[in-house]
């Protein structure tokens, strides 16, 4: 019998959908990132079940999930809280950070692609749109963090990304609280230029003390936030 040939009809592949705990995961992230669930308030599953309209299951599964990532506490039967951050804990990821940073620019200085180049200066123009047209600092925030990533990207270590991406959702809470300084907005854009201006003429020990200066500021920064933030 003759073997059938498989005829290709030209559709697309249709893409499962999210199943209610991953799209409950997304939207209390994008809530704990946003600030809209604020630290020191205590929130119940209930709460936010009913806030997303769905069963607590699929709720219990996503905060189990933030929970893993660092991001919210489970405090027994009063519920669950964003996670609080101490002054040391801010201190040690900020070295962290640094690490991964200045690790991967140092890899990445002289194998940036045009393309690669043409990424992060276009993540720049952005961040000037954002401050010279309607300045918001969600906005500002998600674009610095495409900046930065797309230069630990450009490292090609996977575990580098994931660690990067997890700092940064730990700072969310501080982050955006730290540029409510004034001119701190521009000081970062200034900032990330001269590492962009020191990755395109190849210059590592340049590309380096660029990114040490800005990740310094920023770390200076977000902690003089918490000062006042921890007296809330």
């Amino acid at each position: 019998m003759a073997k059938k040939e498989t005829i290709s009809l030209g559709f697309d592949r249709i893409s499962r959908p999210k199943s209610l705990h991953e799209i409950a995961y997304e939207s209390l992230k994008a809530g704990i990132l946003s600030g809209r669930l604020a630290v020191g308030r205590t929130y119940s599953e209930l709460e936010l079940a009913r806030e997303l309209g769905i069963s607590r299951t699929p709720v219990r599964e996503a905060l189990l999930k933030l929970s893993a990532e660092n991001l919210v506490s489970f405090n027994g039967r009063r519920g669950i809280s964003v996670k609080y951050f101490s002054r040391k804990d801010l201190e040690d990821l900020s070295e962290l950070r640094q690490i991964i940073e200045e690790a991967a620019v140092a890899k990445t200085v002289g194998n940036l692609s045009k393309d690669q180049i043409r990424k992060v200066r276009r993540i720049i123009g952005e961040q000037e749109a954002c401050i010279r047209d309607n300045y918001d600092e969600n906005l500002f925030l998600e674009i610095d963090r495409r900046f930065h990533l797309a230069l630990i990207e450009a490292s090609g270590n996977r575990f580098m990304i994931q660690t990067y991406n997890n700092i940064r959702d730990n700072f969310a809470i501080t982050f955006r609280g730290a540029l409510a300084k004034k001119g701190r907005a521009s000081e970062v854009l200034r900032e990330h230029k001269s590492i962009v201006t020191a990755l395109v003429q190849e210059n590592a020990e340049m590309a380096r003390d660029a990114v040490r200066n800005h990740l310094v500021n920023s770390k200076s920064t977000v902690l003089d936030y918490y000062s006042g933030y921890d007296e809330k």
